[in-house]
């Protein structure tokens, strides 16, 4: 027979009888036996320890690779989530401006007879020369000019320019404003003019009229163009230089306002007065 058939056909019984010889050396505890399996162990160790390193080292690379794409996905989607999160962030701050502006317009005190367009502030404050804001309401939302408009604190402005669907409102801060206004609990009646920065300034006023820091002015209706009893500003400084006034409003944060349409008595404008009529018989 070939060689290569006789391999073959003894290869199944020659690892078979050695399976059965190292189960049986295995099973025996005598002490030569002891002695082949240690031997083997010493000599296999260093082997299979100088075997498996290499392999150990490979692995290690391979779950350092893989450890190291999973970082990177992780970090694409934490990115993801964070710019998700962010835009929840703004949409929340937007929402709580908006709900704190609302708010406060429904605290308003104002009188029943006057009527009202809400509208939000489609621009900012203009530059450092002008101070105004656009709003998108106009005629055909009964906005007139020179109608007051108030925030949830008080006055900000007056209409000066009316369209068709748009106006544009001076702030009180304007160097351009002059309200005529009076000084609560006293009778003093004064013009507060815009400086176009934060404050404005008491002008017109009478000597020695004993102005105190932390009294509130309001509109004194005069002039017929506002109507009388708005809140303007509080007075915060009084000195040689003048009296200046802070708007009870944060002009550099408005949301949403109100444009105040209010039925006013021509007269205040003009200063004529119609005669009284007189009844039958007199």
């Amino acid at each position: 027979m070939p060689l290569k058939t006789v391999t073959v056909r003894a290869t199944p019984a020659v690892l078979v009888f050695l399976s059965l010889s190292l189960m049986i050396l295995y099973r025996a505890h005598t002490l030569p036996v002891q002695r082949l399996r240690t031997a083997v162990m010493d000599v296999t160790a260093p082997a299979l320890s100088a075997v498996a390193a290499p392999i150990q080292s490979f692995v290690s690379n391979i779950s350092g690779v893989a450890s190291l794409q999973n970082l990177k996905a992780e970090n694409v989607r934490l990115k993801a989530d964070n710019a998700r999160l962010q835009k929840w962030y703004e949409a929340a701050l937007e929402l709580k401006a908006e709900n704190e502006s609302f708010r406060q317009l429904l605290n308003v005190k104002a009188d029943p007879a006057m009527s009202f367009v809400t509208a939000r502030v489609v621009s900012d404050a203009g530059g450092a020369f002008v101070k105004s804001v656009l709003l998108p309401v106009g005629a055909r939302d009964h906005v007139q000019m020179d109608s007051a408009v108030m925030s949830g604190q008080g006055l900000i402005g007056r209409v000066v320019e009316v369209g068709a669907a748009a106006s544009r409102v001076l702030l009180i801060t304007d160097l351009n404003s002059d309200i005529p206004v009076i000084v609560q609990g006293t009778r003093i009646r004064a013009i507060l003019a815009g400086e176009n920065g934060d404050l404005m300034r008491l002008e017109r006023l009478p000597p020695d009229s004993g102005m105190t820091v932390g009294t509130q002015v309001v509109t004194s209706g005069d002039g017929g163009q506002l109507p009388a009893g708005l809140p303007v500003g509080t007075i915060v400084s009084v000195s040689a230089k003048g009296v200046w006034v802070k708007p009870l409003s944060n002009l550099n944060r408005l949301v949403y306002v109100q444009v105040v349409n209010a039925a006013l008595n021509p007269a205040l404008a003009t200063g004529d007065i119609a005669p009284a009529s007189q009844s039958d018989g007199q």
